[in-house]
């Protein structure tokens, strides 16, 4: 009896270590854009690395574009962390197989080590593309 035992908790702990390696699979373009959020909040390059598209850019906050693997690979690094952010405001428009959402987030980060506390505007750029939802671009712009 407790031989089959120990097999069911090696089992449930091989599902549980399995569920959490699994990419995020968002639902449409909304919750692709708040996982996309989601994902830096966690500091979680896999998801985040699951989410972005392989054209992806953002717009940092002095303007400079920055490509997918770059931002992937410094929130794997902890040149990006994000201490706390909240979204607001957030509006959506889809069209077809593309969905645009706007709002606000009042964010606490450290990009290389340099401090920053304040609201951005963003915008994200989600699409649908072989069956599953993308991040192809954001744009941050601080509200002044």
């Amino acid at each position: 009896m407790k031989t089959f035992a120990f097999i069911i908790l090696g089992f449930a702990f091989s599902f549980l270590s399995q569920a959490q390696t699994t990419p995020v699979q968002p639902r449409d373009g909304m919750d692709c854009s708040n996982l996309f959020f989601q994902a830096l909040l966690d500091e979680d390059a896999k998801a985040l690395e699951s989410l972005v598209s392989n054209d992806f850019s953002v717009v940092g906050l002095q303007g400079q574009p920055i490509e997918g693997r770059a931002l992937v690979q410094a929130v794997s690094q902890d040149m990006i962390v994000v201490d706390s952010g909240m979204l607001s405001g957030a509006r959506t428009r889809t069209y077809g197989d593309v969905t645009l959402v706007n709002g606000m987030w009042d964010v606490r980060a450290r990009i290389e080590n340099n401090g920053f506390q304040g609201t951005l505007s963003y915008m994200s750029v989600c699409v649908k593309s072989g069956g599953r939802w993308k991040v192809v671009a954001v744009q941050f712009t601080p509200v002044q």
